[in-house]
C-alpha cells in the first residue's frame, strides 16, 4: 500500500496502465548491449544493457535489463535496474526495480519491493497521506496534505 494518493486515483492509474494495450515495436533482448544515446518512438521494450541515455514514447526495463544514463519518457515500467536521472509522465515502479538517481514524474506508482534511491518529485498541486497501515504497522490516524512545489 502506498502512502501519498491523488484526489484523482483511478484516473492517474489508468495513465499508468494505458500503455499495457499498445503493442510492443522493438525489443532489446537479453545478450544484447548497447553503447551510446537512444532515441525511439512507439514502446521498446530493454531485457538487455544500454549505456547512455534513452529517450522516447513508452519504455519496459524488464527484469534482466539495465539502463547506465538519464532517461526522458513519456511513460516508463521499470523492473530492472537504472542508474541515472528519470523524468517521465507516467512512471510505474514494480517489485524488483532499483533505481539509483533523482526522479521526477507526473504521475508516479511504486509497489512494495521496489527500490528508490534519490530524490523524488511528483509534478502535482497536492499530495494526501492515505489512511491504513504503513509498512512500519502504525496505524495513520487522519489525512494528512503535503504541498509540493509547482
Amino acid at each position: 500500500m502506498g502512502f501519498f494518493s491523488r484526489e484523482k486515483d483511478d484516473e492517474a492509474e489508468q495513465d499508468l496502465r494505458h500503455g499495457d494495450k499498445v503493442p510492443i515495436s522493438s525489443i532489446v533482448g537479453t545478450g544484447m548491449s548497447f553503447t551510446g544515446d537512444l532515441t525511439f518512438t512507439g514502446k521498446l521494450r530493454l531485457d538487455g544493457k544500454i549505456d547512455g541515455n534513452v529517450s522516447g514514447e513508452h519504455l519496459i526495463l524488464g527484469e534482466t535489463g539495465s539502463i547506465t544514463g538519464d532517461i526522458d519518457i513519456e511513460t516508463f515500467t521499470c523492473q530492472g535496474r537504472v542508474s541515472g536521472n528519470i523524468k517521465a509522465r507516467n512512471l510505474n515502479v514494480v517489485k524488483g526495480c532499483r533505481i539509483d538517481g533523482n526522479v521526477e514524474a507526473v504521475n508516479l506508482l511504486v509497489e512494495g519491493g521496489a527500490s528508490l534511491n534519490g530524490e523524488v518529485r511528483v509534478e502535482t498541486s497536492d499530495l494526501r497521506l492515505v489512511k491504513g497501515k504503513a509498512d512500519n504497522d502504525q496505524k495513520v490516524e487522519e489525512e494528512t496534505v503535503v504541498q509540493t512545489a509547482t
